[in-house]
C-alpha cells in the first residue's frame, strides 16, 4: 500500500468529480490538467510503466462512446426515433391516459438502448406538442418521461456508460442483464406507471373529442421521412446493431462496424469530417482520465483497503453488503454524475465480491443504484435538468424544480426500497 499515492489519487479525483459533475465550468481543461499530472506522477513516481497505465483504460468503453454517437446521429437525422414516437402518439388516437402509458412504457424500453439525453431531446418537444394540440398541461407527461428513463437504464448493458462499464468487469451481457434485472424492471416500471396514472394523471384536466379529432389530422409519421432510402437504411441497421448486441456479439465491435456502414451509406450525402463537432471527444478524454485514475487507486491498495472495511463493516453477511452497496452506489449518484461514480466504486466492490460473496445480489444492487438514484435530486440526472430546462423554455406551467424534486424523491425511495426487497428475495433464493 502507497498511502502518499492513494491521497494523491484520490485528491486528484474529487476535484475532476466536482467539476465533471457541474455545468458552470467546462470540466475538459480540468480533466487534460489532471491526466497529464497523474500520468506524469504514475511514470516518475509511482513505478509505474507506461504500459501499465495504458492498460488502466477500458478501451472497448471509449471506442463503443464513440461509434454509438455516430450512430445515434444517423437514427436522430433520419428522423427514425421521432418516426415511431409518431406512429405511438398516433396509436392512441388522443385518449390521455393511453398516451401517457405509450410514452412511460416505451421510454422505458427505449432507454435500454439509447442513451437518455438523446430520448429526452426527440420526446420533450413531442410531448410538450401533444399536449398543446390536446389541451391538457404537459408538466406530468414529462415528469413520467424523466422518472422512468432511470427505471429503463437498468435493463441492459449498453443502456449506459455505467452498465457497460459493469457489465465488462462481471461479465454481463444482455442475457446475465435481462435475467437478473427483467423482473427488477418490469415490477418498478409498472407500478410506476399505476402509481403515477392513479394519483396524477386521472385528476388532471381531460382532453375533448373535438382535440382528438384536431391531433389525429395533425400527426401524420410520413411527414417527418426526408429520404426514403436513408430511412429505411438507417432503421434496419439500428435494429440490426442491437440485435447483434443481443446475440452477444461485442458491443463495441458492433456499434463501431454499423457506425462505418451508416457512414459508408450516406458517403453521398455526408461524410465523416461533417459530423466530428457532433461528437462528444472531450468525455472519452474525460473517461480515459477517470479509468486511469480508479485503477492506480487499484494497484496502490486503496480498494482493497476499502473493501476490506465493508467486509468488517457487514460482518460478512450478504443481506448486510447488498444493503452497504446499494446505499453507497445510491447517495453518491443522487449528488454526483453517475459515470465516474461507478468508475471509482467498481473496484471497491469487485474486491467486495472477490472475497466469497455470492456475486448476483451486489451486482444488481449496485446496477440498480447507480441508475435510479438520479430521481432523488434533478441535479443526479443530466436527463432531468434537460428536461427542466425544456419545460421553463416551453413555458410548461405544471413542471419546474420543486415539483420534480418532491416527486422524483418519492419515487426513488419507492425505487430504493423494491431493488433492496429485490434483491434480498434474490439473494435469499438463490444465495
Amino acid at each position: 500500500m502507497n498511502a502518499v499515492a492513494i491521497w494523491f489519487v484520490l485528491i486528484l479525483f474529487a476535484i475532476l468529480m466536482a467539476f465533471f459533475s457541474q455545468s458552470k465550468i467546462d470540466y475538459f481543461p480540468i480533466a487534460l490538467i489532471i491526466g497529464a499530472i497523474v500520468v506524469v506522477s504514475m511514470l516518475s513516481l509511482g513505478g509505474l510503466r507506461r504500459e501499465e497505465i495504458l492498460g488502466f483504460i477500458n478501451f472497448d468503453t471509449l471506442i463503443f462512446i464513440f461509434a454509438m454517437q455516430i450512430i445515434i446521429y444517423f437514427a436522430v437525422s433520419d428522423h427514425v426515433l421521432e418516426y415511431i414516437s409518431l406512429r405511438l402518439v398516433h396509436f392512441t388516437k388522443g385518449d390521455n391516459r393511453l398516451f401517457f402509458l405509450i410514452i412511460c412504457i416505451f421510454t422505458g424500453i427505449m432507454v435500454a438502448f439509447i442513451e437518455d439525453l438523446t430520448l429526452s431531446l426527440i420526446l420533450v418537444p413531442l410531448i410538450y406538442r401533444t399536449c398543446r394540440v390536446l389541451d391538457i398541461p404537459a408538466g406530468s407527461y414529462m415528469m413520467g418521461m424523466t422518472i422512468t428513463i432511470n427505471i429503463g437504464a437498468i435493463l441492459t448493458p449498453v443502456s449506459s456508460l455505467k452498465n457497460l462499464i459493469i457489465g465488462t468487469e462481471f461479465g454481463w451481457g444482455f442475457t446475465e442483464y435481462l435475467t437478473n434485472m427483467g423482473i427488477l424492471f418490469l415490477f418498478t416500471l409498472f407500478s410506476t406507471i399505476f402509481l403515477l396514472d392513479r394519483f396524477i394523471i386521472r385528476k388532471e384536466k381531460e382532453p375533448t373529442e373535438e382535440n382528438k379529432k384536431m391531433l389525429l389530422e395533425m400527426v401524420k409519421p410520413q411527414i417527418v421521412i426526408e429520404n426514403k432510402k436513408y430511412f429505411f437504411a438507417t432503421e434496419i441497421i439500428l435494429f440490426g446493431t442491437f440485435l447483434l448486441m443481443f446475440l452477444e456479439f461485442n458491443p463495441a465491435l458492433v456499434a463501431v462496424i454499423s457506425a462505418a456502414i451508416l457512414l459508408l451509406v450516406h458517403n453521398k450525402k455526408i461524410n465523416f469530417s461533417n459530423i466530428t463537432d457532433e461528437i462528444e471527444w472531450k468525455i472519452i478524454i474525460a473517461f480515459a482520465v477517470m479509468f486511469i485514475l480508479s485503477n492506480s487507486l487499484v494497484t496502490f491498495g486503496f480498494s482493497e483497503i476499502i473493501s476490506d472495511g465493508l467486509i468488517m463493516l457487514s460482518g460478512k453477511n450478504l443481506f448486510i453488503a447488498v444493503l452497504i452497496t446499494l446505499t453507497i452506489s445510491s447517495v453518491l449518484s443522487a449528488f454526483l454524475a453517475g459515470t465516474p461514480v461507478t468508475i471509482i466504486l467498481l473496484p471497491i466492490f469487485s474486491s467486495l465480491i472477490g472475497e466469497g460473496f455470492f456475486p448476483n445480489p451486489i451486482i444488481i444492487a449496485f446496477i440498480g443504484g447507480v441508475n435510479m438514484a438520479g430521481n432523488f435530486l434533478p441535479q443526479g440526472s443530466a436527463c432531468d435538468l434537460f428536461t427542466l430546462s425544456l419545460a421553463k423554455k416551453y413555458k410548461v406551467a405544471n413542471l419546474n424544480y420543486k415539483r420534480l424534486l418532491k416527486t422524483g424523491g418519492l419515487f426513488a425511495s419507492f425505487h430504493f426500497l423494491s431493488i433492496l426487497g429485490y434483491t434480498m428475495l434474490y439473494a435469499l433464493l438463490f444465495g
